[in-house]
């Protein structure tokens, strides 16, 4: 059994600008929304033994150790493999100034594809193979695991868990504070 939470609300999320692999810090809603996951994950794991891992990227690191001030656990199991896209030149930047630095290079893309647009930046294959990589090794595991990523990494992941494309995982979004247990083949929103 899989949760797979997103880190909570950071400053670039509030100010509009996307983060890739960079970071900033968690705002106080941020703050707020781990440890409501936290406080929720603690009623639905009990005293069960469970793992914790989060990506790499800072946001996603405070948002673990918020959840595990709830939910306990020694350490958290950190892997670059569910880390966010890596959006290359246009970390840090608004559409605004993608479009503004890139002219025409956002022209008939979708929520769902323009970050793959990105110069020096992941691939929808890439991406997808290193999530694929991360889903088949959890799906050995003994014990539950509580995953922390990020936005596209877990759409990515939802996508491969049900076999169904991102978009259509997409047309719930992405919410900070959503809680997706992955069980038996399905994808339930605690």
């Amino acid at each position: 059994m899989l949760f797979l939470l997103r880190h909570g609300e950071t400053e670039f999320n509030q100010l509009g600008r996307f983060q890739g692999h960079m970071d900033s810090a968690l705002t106080a809603a941020g703050i707020d929304q781990a440890h409501n996951m936290g406080a929720k994950l603690k009623t639905y794991l009990g005293q069960s033994a469970f793992s914790l891992h989060s990506s790499p990227l800072g946001r996603a690191k405070a948002t673990a150790r918020i959840i595990q001030s709830h939910i306990g656990g020694t350490d958290i199991r950190i892997d670059h493999r569910i880390a966010e896209i890596d959006i290359g030149d246009w970390s840090g930047m608004s559409l605004e100034d993608i479009e503004f630095t890139h002219p025409g290079a956002l022209d008939g893309s979708t929520r769902y594809d323009w970050g793959f647009r990105a110069p020096r930046g992941e691939t929808k294959v890439e991406l997808l193979h290193r999530l694929l990589n991360w889903l088949a090794e959890t799906e050995k595991s003994d014990v539950p695991i509580v995953a922390v990523s990020h936005g596209w990494a877990g759409l990515g992941l939802r996508s491969l868990y049900t076999g169904q494309s991102i978009e259509t995982v997409g047309t719930k979004g992405t919410p900070h504070e959503t809680i997706y247990q992955f069980i038996e083949g399905e994808i339930r929103e605690l």
